[in-house]
């Protein structure tokens, strides 16, 4: 279930994000073809916010050029990197 998966990465993300020291770089994934990069995206910047951490996104990646998909459906591109760097938000003023 969808629902599942994106509390899922928001836990994930919001545990991760603690454990970044600030100034720290995040690297966080998703394989999962149902969850869109914009979906992912905005779990991250709940997460970032949960967290009290403010997130600068530095790159957002998926699978190479040998990983081709097909454009019958928006799950072929499942795969997602998305490098952040951590800023707690006191620091970030």
């Amino acid at each position: 279930e969808i629902s599942h998966a994106m509390r899922r990465y928001l836990d994930m993300n919001r545990l991760a994000l603690q454990a970044v020291a600030p100034g720290g770089i995040l690297l966080t994934c998703s394989c999962t073809g149902l969850v869109s990069e914009a979906d992912f995206l905005d779990t991250i910047r709940r997460a970032a916010w949960q967290a009290g951490r403010i997130v600068q996104v530095l790159s957002i990646a998926g699978a190479g050029a040998d990983h081709p998909f097909l454009l019958h459906g928006p799950e072929g591109r499942y795969l997602k990197a998305v490098f952040c760097r951590v800023e707690a938000i006191q620091s970030a003023k």
